[in-house]
């Protein structure tokens, strides 16, 4: 008899066993499915978009450069290189200087054009520098056309786009003081925060 009281109880003692085994097995299957229904419930959260932004590739930050590339169109049409940005011998001021910009040779009337969009920031007229226009192109970059007669309708404050005739290539007798020697021409300028840097950074002349 109290043999059979001994395997009773070793019986009870497993089948709870079995049942505190499947009770933990049935919670641990619980929590899991209302942790995923939790997660997938989230405005613009998905397995696919867990970052939360609506299926739509997050953009550059605010900080973050942009694949833009400025390229500058030709400012003169079928002109000629005559001197680059560099140190040069000025005949007309009979010294060596540094030559801030690019000279393109061509005959009194001939087109100037903005060689990138922007607005017109100045414009002056005056011995050294002959009639000059700056554009400024945004992000401290501005273009510089000097030694041009200016179209009328230019105004300072007024937006251009790349290819805008702004003037004309000035005629010998008004061809800025300071390059009075080199002849009619363009006199072609970049900066960038103030300071002259080569056009070549934005323009190809290497056809010219």
């Amino acid at each position: 008899m109290k043999e059979k009281k001994t395997t009773d109880a070793a019986v009870k003692k497993r089948n709870l066993y079995f049942i505190i085994i499947a009770v933990c097995v049935l919670l641990l299957a619980a929590v899991t499915v209302f942790t995923v229904l939790i997660a997938t419930d989230r405005p613009g959260t998905s397995i696919d978009n867990p970052g939360g932004n609506g299926g739509e590739e997050p953009g550059p930050g605010p900080d973050e450069p942009t694949d833009t590339e400025i390229v500058f169109s030709m400012p003169v049409a079928n002109a000629t290189v005559k001197t680059t940005y560099s140190f040069w011998y000025n005949s007309t001021l009979n010294k060596y200087c540094l030559h801030t910009g690019i000279d393109f040779a061509a005959e009194a009337g001939t087109k100037v054009c903005a060689a990138y969009g922007g607005k017109i920031e100045s414009i002056t007229d005056d011995l050294l520098e002959g009639g000059k226009i700056v554009i400024d192109h945004g992000d401290g970059l501005k273009t510089v056309y000097s030694s041009i007669d200016v179209n009328s309708s230019m105004k300072v404050g007024a937006s251009v786009s790349a290819g805008d005739q702004i003037g004309t290539v000035s005629a010998t007798t008004d061809v800025m003081g300071k390059e009075y020697n080199e002849g009619s021409h363009l006199h072609f300028e970049t900066m960038e925060n103030d300071q002259f840097i080569n056009p070549t950074a934005y323009l190809d002349i290497e056809e010219k």
